[in-house]
């Protein structure tokens, strides 16, 4: 063999190595796992809030929630500080507190649960759906006690839950539902959008949403009876707050009842406008890609997609597969550090809350009791997926996963 024949054989050899088997990565940079997309609007509305020497809670705020709750199909929507205190004003307004149990997913950040401890009541773990990784009407049947009195089904990855089934338990035994809905902003489930599901839901504006504020939340409803309490309670417990005392004569607030620094400031809102313009542009990328990778992940042994339910559109926030760990010669674990060798971002959505130690021990809940959530915990990983990304960074993810799984298939 020639010395430019050997040279290309080690060439294809060495494109066909994952790079942490010695082999050159698909990436030269890194490539986010997730990026937010903001731009000079963004800016604009920012230093116009600056300019307006109003700041906290105002119009901005009243004018995102009104755009908000129009755009879920809701009543109302009052902007919080975070998806978390959005939960916790949410039960509270639904009456749960000590004494009362609230039945959700284990695949979930910890602020779903951190909610419910918040507020005094017990989370209660029920299992997941195998392919869905959202909660199993059937499993949350089962965990229902004469203590439940709510339960908080989580969206998960822009994907909605199996929210007919679960109304149907709630409505059977009386209980409040609500959407955790942090991974949920422009899903659909059945042609209403989630935030529209429930009897209240919160969203999440962190960075890495599908549009975001910075940091912030907004809690939707259509209980009119539960609003004013939210709005109280998001400020201290006061009974008007700075905004609705301005004016000619000065008019005396009042503490009525408990209340946290939960309100949502103006300089938050006035992002959370900018990025409305740009959520159906947002929105179409995410879908775009999510298509994208499930034509191409079709064709590829040991790993499968996150699914959801029928009649339901997803948000294309995150893009969860599962390995199938018969098919590999290596655990997920080492196909993350494989696919960060290939300079490619990765996440975890998620480990099950009761493989974690303060919920193990606080709720009790062992991993064997849910034994799909457990699992689903040592098979699934999320791919980037966010608009910024252009098809060339797709198809090096791609690239990399095909390489990592076919190099190490058993």
């Amino acid at each position: 063999m020639s010395t430019s024949a050997q040279r290309a054989q080690r060439n294809a050899l060495d494109r066909q190595r994952p790079a942490v088997a010695g082999g050159t990565p698909v990436r030269d940079t890194m490539l986010a796992f997730a990026r937010p997309q903001l731009g000079v609007e963004e800016e604009q509305a920012v230093i116009a809030v600056l300019r307006s020497g109003w700041l906290g809670t105002g119009p901005r705020t009243e004018a995102f929630e009104q755009r908000f709750a129009a755009y879920v199909g809701t009543t109302h929507a009052v902007g919080v500080a975070s998806c978390t205190a959005g939960l916790c004003l949410a039960l509270r307004a639904l009456r749960i507190g000590p004494g009362d149990e609230v039945i959700t997913s284990p695949m979930t950040f910890p602020a779903t649960v951190n909610a419910i401890l918040h507020v005094g009541a017990r989370p209660v773990f029920a299992d997941i759906l195998p392919d869905l990784l959202t909660l199993d009407p059937s499993a949350v049947r089962a965990a229902v006690t004469p203590k439940t009195r709510a339960v908080i089904a989580v969206h998960l990855a822009g994907w909605p839950c199996c929210m007919d089934e679960l109304r149907a338990v709630t409505a059977a035994h009386g209980l409040a539902l609500v959407e955790d809905a942090a991974h949920a902003i422009g899903a659909r489930y059945k042609g209403r959008s989630a935030g529209a599901l429930g009897d209240a839901a919160a969203f999440s504006f962190y960075p890495t949403k599908n549009m975001t504020t910075g940091e912030g939340g907004m809690v939707t409803t259509n209980r009119d009876g539960d609003v004013a309490q939210m709005r109280r309670e998001r400020l201290h417990g006061i009974d008007l707050d700075a905004t609705h005392r301005t004016g000619t004569e000065y008019t005396h607030w009042e503490a009525v009842s408990i209340g946290w620094k939960f309100n949502m400031t103006d300089i938050a809102a006035a992002i959370g406008l900018a990025q409305f313009e740009k959520l159906p542009g947002f929105l179409d990328r995410r879908r775009e890609l999510d298509a994208r990778y499930r034509t191409r992940l079709g064709a590829l042994d040991g790993v499968r997609p996150q699914l959801g339910p029928d009649g339901a559109e997803t948000a294309g926030h995150l893009f969860p597969v599962l390995l199938d760990r018969a098919a590999l010669r290596i655990d997920r674990d080492a196909v993350l550090q494989a696919l960060l060798a290939e300079n490619i971002g990765v996440g975890v959505h998620f480990r099950a809350l009761p493989l974690h130690r303060f919920f193990r021990e606080v709720v009790g809940t062992p991993p064997e009791a849910v034994p799909v959530a457990a699992d689903a915990s040592e098979r699934v990983l999320s791919l980037p997926l966010y608009p910024g990304m252009t098809d060339a960074d797709h198809d090096d993810v791609l690239e990399g996963l095909t390489r990592i799984l076919e190099f190490y298939r058993s």
